[in-house]
């Protein structure tokens, strides 16, 4: 798909933001200015993802025909390059399609997240811990924020409770998914040691006592 037509036209919206953005007046309006800056930040996101895309592209073309000529070390470094040039065009080229979808109305939302207290177990203790440390380290890669609003630690160092805030931009696209419960599932000592734990017939281990088994 040729994504040049569409790119275009969000560089001159782009444009058009920048233009309000330094206009000075925008900021007398908090609402709009939010909006503003929530969709600027949008599109400078969606562009420097195809200056990158079309960067990736460029080098492709060219590490490729280098793979074709008769400098063998030349050809041999080029080839190398490849795989990791089609890797980040396709990823590059994913972020542009999603970036270029009509937004949600509630994906520029902040988002809540709480642990209930029906688990009273140590190792459901220890898990949300786990859970909010999981949390803080995607934020923070992410570039959001989170905001912790209430937590009961436990005595043996986890969380018997958690309800913490996540702010930024697109919190909602980036964490919809991330409604509802947690399942804690308990796993044996055998299969944690990669054995089976799925129980054998007599005569898998004792193929003499088969026949008279079935007897």
């Amino acid at each position: 798909m040729d994504f040049a037509p569409l790119i275009e036209k969000k560089a001159g919206r782009f444009q058009e933001l920048e233009a309000e953005i330094s206009s000075g007046n925008l900021f007398e309006n908090p609402q709009k200015a939010r909006e503003v800056m929530r969709e600027h930040a949008r599109l400078k996101e969606l562009l420097a993802n195809w200056e990158a895309f079309c960067k990736a592209r460029t080098e492709l073309a060219e590490n490729q025909e280098l793979a074709k000529g008769t400098d063998a070390e030349m050809a041999g470094m080029a080839r190398a390059e490849i795989p990791d040039l089609e890797k980040k065009i396709g990823e590059t080229e994913r972020g542009i399609q999603i970036a270029l979808l009509p937004p949600d109305a509630n994906e520029d939302r902040d988002g809540h997240r709480g642990n209930p207290r029906r688990h009273g177990r140590q190792r459901g203790r220890a898990v949300r811990g786990d859970l909010y440390r999981m949390y803080n380290r995607f934020a923070e890669t992410r570039g959001l924020k989170i905001e912790e609003l209430e937590a009961s630690p436990s005595e043996l160092g986890g969380l018997k409770e958690v309800i913490f805030r996540v702010s930024g931009t697109a919190v909602f696209r980036q964490m919809r998914y991330e409604s509802g419960v947690h399942r804690v599932q308990r796993v044996p000592a055998p299969r944690r040691r990669g054995a089976s734990t799925r129980p054998r017939r007599p005569w898998q281990c004792c193929p003499r006592r088969r026949k008279s088994i079935l007897n």
